[in-house]
């Protein structure tokens, strides 16, 4: 401010005697409005109880889902292992069982042979 400026202070007293600066319709202007902005701050407030709580379950949800992924997957591996499994297990009964033909034809022949001697 500028040195020889007057400021318009307007002083009065209110319906309960006490010291305002500002006028009475300024004072009830100023009082709605700081009524509005507590209401304001209490919304905003309440806004943000609810996207933490949103965000909580979201977040409960994603979990959810990464575990069932997490099963999936594992059910996955594990079938595919016992198909790994399956197919070993059934090379391994194929190679049995050319062993014991095998066996067979030789136990036949031996037993085919030792006839022949036995018939002379």
């Amino acid at each position: 401010m500028m040195m020889g400026e007057k400021i318009d202070v307007n002083i009065t007293f209110d319906e309960n005697n006490q010291i305002r600066v500002l006028s009475a319709d300024k004072y009830r202007d100023t009082e709605n409005l700081k009524g509005e902005c507590i209401d304001f701050l209490k919304k905003i407030m309440s806004f943000n109880d609810m996207v933490s709580t949103l965000t909580e379950v979201l977040d409960q949800q994603a979990q959810k889902i990464e575990d069932a992924k997490l099963k999936a997957v594992g059910a996955r591996n594990k079938i595919e292992g016992e198909e790994d499994n399956r197919r070993k297990r059934e090379q391994e009964l194929k190679t049995l069982l050319n062993e014991k033909r095998l066996m067979l034809e030789r136990l036949t022949f031996e037993f085919e042979s030792l006839q022949k001697v036995e018939n002379d």
